[in-house]
């Protein structure tokens, strides 16, 4: 990956580590999971909003994007959010039903259960993040193939990308999961 994402990995980090000490063992689980579909359910229902639009620049696009993002969660999604959820509603290639052992294993004490909540909430932090960024490049005026370049590294061949699933799939197969993984190396290193 060509982009630095140190700031969400200590961000997704901290978050984890504030919810550790807000809510119960028992909770914890629940809530991390629950950020996991806050975020996606937003960013799905602020695609249409701002995948098209164009901006003078990225950091003008970017920030335009968090505006709409900021103003859309609390508003749009926070009332449905746990109704989503109870009603297993699908966001990209992930729904609720498919956390629900691991949350109720990690709610048990289970320690890997809970690590694997973390680690696949850090992850979907990493993809969102990279698709906000990606969306930014071509509101910039980047093509969207461009855009995945500049982000990855990765030349790919020319395809339709229309929605956040294609894009976090994208996003996902040039290796997002091992760029996480080089953070976490460095996190226990200490080189963060």
């Amino acid at each position: 990956m060509n982009t630095d994402l140190a700031y969400i990995f200590k961000d997704a980090r901290n978050l984890l580590n504030t919810w550790k000490m807000r809510y119960t063992p028992q909770e914890y689980p629940y809530k991390v999971v629950l950020n996991i579909f806050y975020k996606k359910y937003t960013i799905e229902k602020i695609w249409p909003m701002i995948i098209n639009r164009g901006c003078k620049s990225f950091d003008e696009a970017y920030e335009r994007n968090a505006q709409i993002y900021s103003q859309t969660a609390p508003l749009e999604i926070v009332p449905i959010l746990e109704a989503n959820l109870r009603a297993n509603q699908p966001v990209c290639r992930i729904k609720f039903s498919d956390f629900q052992s691991y949350i109720q294993s990690a709610a048990q004490g289970n320690a890997d259960a809970i690590r694997g909540i973390e680690y696949t909430y850090m992850l979907n932090r990493f993809l969102d993040e990279l698709v906000m960024l990606w969306i930014a490049l071509v509101n910039s005026g980047e093509t969207k193939i461009s855009a995945v370049a500049k982000l990855t590294g990765a030349v790919i061949a020319a395809m339709p990308i229309n929605s956040y699933l294609e894009i976090e799939q994208i996003l996902d197969q040039l290796g997002t999961e091992q760029y996480l993984q080089s953070y976490l190396l460095k996190e226990i290193k200490n080189q963060l």
